[in-house]
């Protein structure tokens, strides 16, 4: 693997370990999300990319994905996994 690859990793592991604990307080879980909305969620003036999206829209939609995968690992490592006590999910997936 290259070293950037590596990097992004650690990068990935840190941050989902710290939403992790912030999804356990549903006051600071809240505030987050609602930081986070405006990257997460294209805004419905720009919903519509056209036939061939421009390279904006497509970074836009590749940045809330990765985005909404973090949030998504970190909701479900702050429960340890366990399906019974999974948070609603966040307002943004």
């Amino acid at each position: 693997m290259e070293k950037i690859e590596l990097t992004l990793m650690a990068h990935r592991k840190i941050l989902t370990a710290l939403l992790a604990v912030a999804a356990r307080d549903d006051a600071c879980w809240e505030r987050l999300m609602d930081h986070l909305r405006d990257d997460l969620v294209v805004q419905d003036h720009e919903e519509d990319p056209g036939v061939v999206p421009s390279p904006d829209f497509a970074y836009q939609n590749a940045l809330s994905k990765e985005l909404m995968d973090i949030v998504s690992r970190a909701e479900i490592r702050a429960t340890d996994g366990a399906e019974n006590e999974i948070k609603k999910p966040s307002p943004l997936l």
